[in-house]
């Protein structure tokens, strides 16, 4: 019987796969992007992939030389270039997805028109690992480079929410490591491209626009809400006082707006949430289209159009809170709470979900041309 599995875990290793081979620079059949060199290196991953050290792959190991004409002979001085695959994923979510019986999960048809978007898109991501590429094998210079492509999935949660990095690509040159934060990137996956940059607890969300936003909240008084519920009555006080903190969130917002202190606020909340403090490129994949969207992106719309205006949904239509560009009238992202809880009577409840939403707007996304230097966001 197919199994289930998380959809973005298991793109999370496929789209290292994909990185990997496109940081192979060969006309080897077996290393080019391909759908079938995708589904190949899958079959042969490991148990080990389950583990903090992961599965571990060299996928390329030679001279690796860019060619200005046609025929094999370099043009450019050659590199000795290592290209190693490191993914860490966990069991439970991927493991019907990896193997010899990559196959036998619910989702296998998604997944593989999901490969057939990585391998056929044009983006800017492919963009960067080919300007990374080239600043060793156009520099007249032989050198060894090692390339380490890192999935950790197992050991990526520990931030706290702090970094977004998915998939990071490590790049030594002669031993020395160079820094490149258009390499790091935040992968979202599902039929459509993802708009959720963020899906946390009520709780701990609503802590971070407290302190970023500095409303002033006393959010000690609801610290109860981050514990574990188990009882009718404990679930009731959970879903009580969790209304009553975003309530006081809202209003803080409204508020911090009015007084013309909230734009930039908002600014950062949306780069904290989005890119972490590592950075990270989003890159959210569909069956049909890939969307990106980057820091210096994000930060060149600021520096075209710094302020928002703070919208709050009528309490019939919805917990949200929209975030809108104030000189061309677009939403950029917006809050959602998410709460499907009902209350039983007498103080008692049941919860099946409780969830602070982070969601992007259509102009979040950069263009597919959009270059940092040159600041041409597109709207």
């Amino acid at each position: 019987m197919a199994k289930s599995v998380n959809l973005g875990s298991v793109m999370e290793g496929i789209f290292a796969i994909a990185v990997g081979l496109i940081m192979c620079e060969s006309d080897a059949p077996g290393r080019s992007l391909t759908v079938s060199n995708i589904n190949n290196i899958r079959s042969q991953v490991k148990s080990s992939m389950y583990t903090r050290a992961g599965f571990t792959k060299v996928l390329f190991r030679g001279k690796q030389y860019k060619v200005k004409t046609k025929g094999n002979q370099a043009d450019y001085v050659p590199d000795f270039v290592t290209v190693t695959l490191q993914v860490s994923l966990k069991e439970g979510e991927v493991s019907s997805a990896y193997g010899q019986k990559f196959f036998d999960n619910t989702k296998e048809s998604v997944i593989q028109k999901l490969i057939s978007q990585v391998v056929s898109s044009a983006t800017k991501y492919k963009k960067d690992l080919e300007a990374a590429k080239n600043q060793y094998l156009l520099n007249q210079m032989p050198e060894k480079v090692d390339i380490v492509i890192v999935a950790d999935g197992v050991g990526g949660e520990q931030s706290g929410g702090d970094l977004k990095g998915d998939v990071a690509v490590n790049i030594s040159i002669n031993g020395e490591q160079i820094t490149n934060q258009d390499l790091n990137f935040s992968l979202k996956a599902g039929t459509t491209p993802s708009k959720t940059i963020s899906n946390e607890s009520p709780f701990k969300s609503m802590s971070r626009i407290n302190e970023i936003f500095k409303l002033g909240i006393d959010a000690e008084k609801y610290s109860f809400l981050a514990n574990a519920t188990r009882t009718g009555k404990e679930k009731f006080e959970k879903v009580k006082y969790t209304q009553m903190f975003y309530e006081e969130t809202l209003d803080g917002l409204v508020r911090v707006f009015n007084e013309g202190q909230g734009s930039e606020r908002a600014w950062q909340f949306l780069k904290d949430a989005a890119f972490g403090k590592d950075y990270a490129a989003v890159v959210s994949i569909g069956a049909t289209k890939t969307n990106e969207s980057s820091i210096a992106y994000i930060n060149a719309l600021q520096n075209r159009y710094p302020i928002l205006l703070a919208e709050r949904s009528p309490k019939n239509k919805g917990h949200n809170v929209k975030f809108i560009i104030k000189d061309i009238d677009k939403p950029l992202f917006q809050i959602r709470y998410k709460n499907r809880s009902e209350i039983l009577g007498d103080g008692e409840a049941n919860i099946k979900e409780l969830k602070m939403m982070i969601e992007t707007e259509a102009v979040f996304k950069q263009p597919k041309d959009f270059d940092p230097a040159v600041g041409n966001i597109g709207v």
